[in-house]
């Protein structure tokens, strides 16, 4: 499993926007390029559609997501109060909205893109409606995003496993890198990565 989380509190959420204050790819592995952390630094979760959202990742081609398994993670604490909503993620298959993602795609790697399902969305809307109560009753908190995925292999891992992961937050916008060329490989060790990336 792979995860990446931001975690942001929740006065900084309601205001500057989303800040990566915290973004986690398999334990003890960091990685986020610094005009993607501008680039959160500078968006504002709350004027976000949830149903534009999309996430993607770029794995060697014996690597595949699980179908179902890839996931969106909401937690919202508030005032020693939390409320956490964990959503499973759709495949996008329009190709028309990976464009912005041609110049990534590398010989022996395929890239998988993900959205929420239409019904989730208003889900998603009624939490982002909550955050705001919270903030007008001068409650404080941190919401933290989060995104993970089961993956399997669909044959010989090669020599480095290299992740790369995406994010989109407008219709009309580019996706950007979260998380450039990390190595599971070198992250966690060969029974865990085995364990972690089981047979298709």
């Amino acid at each position: 499993m792979w995860s990446l989380r931001w975690k942001t509190p929740l006065s900084q959420y309601l205001g500057r926007g989303l800040a990566a204050l915290a973004l986690t790819l398999l334990p003890g592995c960091t990685s986020m390029p610094v005009t993607s952390m501008v680039k959160l630094m500078r968006t504002d979760f709350t004027h976000i559609d949830p149903s534009v959202l999309r996430v993607a990742v770029k794995l060697p081609q014996t690597v595949k997501p699980r179908r179902g398994g890839v996931k969106l993670k909401l937690t919202l604490a508030t005032d020693g109060a939390k409320q956490e909503r964990e959503f499973v993620l759709d495949d996008l298959n329009d190709p028309a909205e990976l464009l912005s993602l041609r110049a990534e795609v590398s010989r022996g790697t395929a890239i998988h893109a993900f959205r929420l399902e239409p019904a989730d969305v208003a889900r998603v809307i009624a939490m982002r409606d909550d955050m705001l109560a919270a903030k007008q009753r001068g409650s404080k908190g941190s919401i933290i995003i989060g995104v993970s995925a089961d993956g399997c292999r669909a044959g010989p891992l090669p020599d480095k496993v290299p992740l790369t992961t995406y994010l989109r937050t407008e219709a009309d916008g580019e996706f950007f890198a979260l998380a450039r060329d990390i190595d599971l490989r070198a992250a966690v060790s060969a029974e865990q990565l085995a364990t972690k990336l089981p047979p298709c």
